[in-house]
C-alpha cells in the first residue's frame, strides 16, 4: 500500500508541475451523482454537475443528466442516458448568448479486480445537439474512460482515472481528462470526493479542483432460501 501511495503521490506531482495551463485561476466542479438498483436488473443513474472558471465565481456550465442501466452481470452493464447542458464559453462577463446543448448516449460498463484495486472501463457513445446563436449542429462523440480505486481502509479510498475523448468531426482527438482524488465514505450508501482534474481541451490546458458527493440506494428484494428439513 505504501509504494501505490508513493506512486500516486508522484504521478498527481509531475502532472500538475508539467501542465502548461491556460488560466491563471484554478476553476471548480461541483457534481452530485446517484444510484438506485430497483432490481436485479435495472438501475436509474441521476447526475448533475456545476463548472466555474475560479473556484466559486465566473459560470462556466450546468449538466443535469437522467441514465438508465441494465446489468448483465456483476461485472457488466448497458445503459442509455439524456442530458443538458447550459455552456457559458467565454471567461469573464460578457453579453453573447449560452450554447444549450442535448446529449443522447449510450455506453457499456465492465469492472474487475486487480489484487486490491478496483478497475472500471466504460465506453460511452454521444450524440450532442448544439443549439448555437446563429445555427443547429450535430456532433457525435466516442470516449474511454479508465478508473481505479483502491480502499486505504474503511473509510478513505483513493481515485485516479483518465478520459480521452474521439470527436467523429473536425479535431479528432479534442479532448482528455485525467483526475486524481480521496474519497471518504460518510456513511454506509455515501460518499464524498475531492480531487484535481487536468483537462486538456482542443489547445487549452486547466486545472479544476473537483469536490463531489455520490449517493446510493438499492430496492432490490434479498434473496431467500428454502430450508432443509
Amino acid at each position: 500500500m505504501k509504494r501505490f501511495l508513493f506512486l500516486f503521490a508522484l504521478l498527481t506531482f509531475q502532472i500538475l508541475c508539467s501542465q502548461n495551463h491556460s488560466e491563471d485561476a484554478l476553476g471548480s466542479w461541483y457534481t452530485y451523482g446517484s444510484n438506485h438498483r430497483l432490481s436485479e436488473r435495472f438501475s436509474i443513474t441521476p447526475y448533475g454537475e456545476l463548472r466555474f472558471y475560479e473556484a466559486s465565481s465566473n459560470y462556466n456550465l450546468v449538466f443535469t443528466s437522467l441514465r438508465g442501466n441494465y446489468h448483465l452481470d456483476s461485472k457488466s452493464s448497458v445503459g442509455l442516458g439524456y442530458a443538458y447542458l447550459d455552456i457559458d464559453t467565454i471567461f469573464e462577463f460578457d453579453n453573447m448568448p449560452n450554447i444549450h446543448e442535448h446529449r443522447i448516449f449510450e455506453q457499456y460498463v465492465y469492472k474487475q479486480n486487480v489484487g486490491k484495486v478496483r478497475l472500471q472501463h466504460r465506453g460511452r457513445l454521444e450524440q450532442r445537439f448544439l443549439d448555437f446563436s446563429d445555427r443547429n449542429e450535430l456532433q457525435n462523440r466516442f470516449r474511454y474512460k479508465l478508473s481505479l480505486k483502491y480502499d486505504l481502509n474503511k473509510t478513505f479510498f483513493v481515485l485516479v482515472s483518465d478520459e480521452p475523448f474521439v470527436n467523429f468531426q473536425n479535431q479528432v482527438f479534442h479532448e482528455n481528462r485525467f483526475y486524481s482524488g480521496i474519497g471518504i465514505n460518510v456513511l454506509k450508501n455515501s460518499q464524498i470526493q475531492i480531487g484535481y482534474l487536468s483537462q486538456h481541451i482542443r489547445k487549452n490546458r486547466l486545472n479544476r479542483i473537483q469536490i463531489g458527493i455520490n449517493f446510493q440506494t438499492n430496492y432490490r428484494k434479498p434473496k431467500t432460501t428454502l430450508t432443509q428439513l
